[in-house]
């Protein structure tokens, strides 16, 4: 094709690396972004560009994340959790080396994000229970499963994408277990480096959770006489939430009246339900004539008899909940609940609660009964206080675990597509009541799957324009004299580099078509080349933002962007150096 059509693709991914970087756009709409792109610059067909939303890598992962919640719903991770509790000693090397180990078991089969929030809270209490602080065990539990992932094909959307990819070049594809040697190898090397070299590079950070940044709080009810200064006005217009006094409800005569918006009036021998410091409402009582109730008798369903708790509860990587504020979710009126505070990055955000648009990672004091509690929707949040609220259909765990062996050995053996077989379990999970269809479609992130979809013609184009070809030539032009193992380590270098700032399936998206191009020109086997971009594409350690995982323990860790540089350099080299000793001997050149 002309040059133009590949100034035009180079353009295109340069903007779309741009927006990327600055995270003004989020990742999966930038994807879509590039997609409308190639079509409507003629790069790509109407049938090419839309090719990912059928693209067997990305049944696969959508497929994955479907399996992996019937396996948290049934209480199968969670029998994990319980036996890293039995086997973790009080020792923080001990810690780091179960926790590493369990965390790559789970995340060879189930998502990787998955798999580090079903261990979070467990590794928190682990940390609690042993006092150690979280910032030891939470850079472990995040690299343990970026290594673990690595170990099947399943285990992380690289891996499927790089075999799918290959596919489409005429190779055979990537056995379910193929991955294992090299994913087993780098799960050692980082379980060594963490236990003995990067949990001394590890600061300790001293964060108290934000359950105890907060002065204590004390459920009341205070009476409103007649005669009040109170009667006639609204709630918003008292200001008390700067004294730190939160309005719950309330409650007159037999109606209990919720009003997270503030505009309620208050009326004669109302009775307000409040919560804060007892100082501080002892003081709203005497400067405005209050009383306080002297025995609540709670009758409305969300006063109910149980026990007034508070938890920490930190925002999913797939809420529904991300980009909404409380005011707009209605949040305390629909659970019955009230956040008291919100941490993001290790820090109390100040403000109107109700008005802050929620993030991923971030961390919620919510307090109310345990009954309310436990009708939060759990795949918005991961519950990190001791108190943990999981209706767990523990009766169907057996048929899970039969149904995600099943899938396993259908793709081992090569009996079904590993695509055909994922979606094959995922149906089964839902007809034997493992989850439920809106569980099902819950568990699903989107956002992982438009990202995909939209990267993966991307790829395609690189191919189409002769724009792989072309930065293959490059390539070889600066070092293809030096022989395949030095091309093989560049690119293994830059596909790590590259994916710590992008997504890990949109680096291995981009550089898969460039490694088979270089593999071609040189003349050797593209398998190495292949499996090379794979690795590197889960090689992910040195920023927060480079995965999900890492994002994920930023804040309960209380971390700095530094600590992952600190910690993670060592770990990029060690997988540079596992990959080159060991793919080019599993698969030569």
């Amino acid at each position: 094709m002309p040059p133009m059509e590949m100034t035009l693709l180079f353009g295109i991914l340069a903007v779309a690396l741009v927006l990327f970087l600055s995270e003004r756009v989020r990742a999966d709409l930038v994807a879509m972004m590039v997609l409308l792109a190639l079509a409507l610059t003629g790069l790509l067909s109407p049938a090419e560009v839309f090719s990912g939303f059928s693209n067997p890598a990305v049944i696969t992962v959508g497929a994955m994340f479907v399996m992996s919640a019937a396996a948290t719903r049934t209480g199968i991770a969670a029998y994990v959790g319980r036996v890293i509790k039995a086997l973790a000693g009080g020792r923080e090397w001990s810690l780091i080396l179960v926790i590493m180990l369990a965390v790559a078991a789970i995340s060879a089969f189930i998502n990787n994000v998955g798999a580090v929030a079903l261990l979070l809270p467990v590794v928190m209490e682990l940390g609690r229970q042993s006092q150690i602080s979280p910032s030891k065990l939470l850079i472990p539990l995040a690299y343990g499963s970026l290594l673990g992932g690595v170990c099947t094909l399943i285990g992380t959307p690289p891996n499927i994408l790089v075999s799918v990819i290959g596919v489409q070049h005429g190779l055979h594809p990537f056995a379910l277990f193929e991955f294992a040697p090299i994913g087993i190898a780098l799960v050692l090397v980082g379980v060594l480096y963490m236990t003995l070299v990067g949990r001394h590079l590890i600061p300790v950070r001293r964060t108290q959770e934000i359950t105890d940044s907060m002065p204590k709080q004390y459920l009341t009810e205070l009476i409103v006489p007649p005669g009040s200064k109170l009667i006639s006005r609204r709630l918003h217009e008292l200001g008390w939430r700067e004294r730190g006094i939160e309005i719950l409800s309330i409650r007159r005569g037999p109606r209990e009246i919720f009003d997270i918006w503030g505009w309620a009036s208050i009326h004669a021998n109302d009775v307000l339900v409040v919560t804060g410091k007892a100082e501080e409402i002892l003081k709203l009582k005497d400067e405005l004539g209050l009383k306080i109730r002297p025995e609540v008798e709670y009758t409305h369903p969300w006063h109910s008899s149980d026990q007034i708790q508070r938890v920490e509860a930190t925002l999913a990587p797939n809420a529904a909940f991300i980009g909404h504020t409380l005011a707009e979710l209605d949040f305390h009126n629909r659970y019955g609940v009230t956040a008291l505070a919100i941490a993001r990055h290790g820090a109390l955000l100040r403000g109107q609660l109700s008005q802050i648009p929620l993030e991923f990672g971030d961390t919620l004091l919510l307090q109310g009964p345990e009954h309310r509690l436990a009708q939060i929707p759990r795949e918005n949040f991961i519950l990190m206080s001791p108190l943990a609220f999981q209706a767990l259909r523990t009766e169907k765990a057996l048929l899970a675990l039969l149904t995600f062996a099943g899938v396993l050995a259908l793709a081992a053996l090569g009996v079904l597509h590993i695509s055909l077989a994922g979606v094959l379990g995922a149906v089964l999970m839902v007809l034997t009541r493992c989850l439920t269809l809106e569980e099902a479609y819950e568990s699903i992130e989107w956002k992982v799957i438009f990202l995909l979809a939209g990267m993966i013609p991307a790829g395609i184009a690189l191919e189409k324009t002769g724009a792989a070809r072309l930065l293959a030539e490059l390539i070889l032009q600066g070092i293809g004299g030096l022989g395949p193992i030095f091309v093989f380590g560049a690119l293994v270098g830059v596909t790590s580099l590259i994916t710590e700032i992008l997504s890990n399936a949109a680096a291995a998206v981009l550089l898969a078509p460039i490694a088979i191009s270089l593999a071609t020109q040189l003349g050797v086997s593209p398998y190495p080349f292949l499996m090379g971009v794979a690795v590197a594409s889960s090689s992910s350690f040195m920023t927060p933002i480079s995965h999900q995982s890492n994002t994920l323990v930023f804040g309960p860790g209380g971390y700095r962007f530094s600590d992952y540089v600190r910690v993670g350099l060592g770990m990029n080299i060690l997988a540079w150096l596992v990959a080159m000793l060991v793919i080019p001997r599993l698969w030569p050149f």
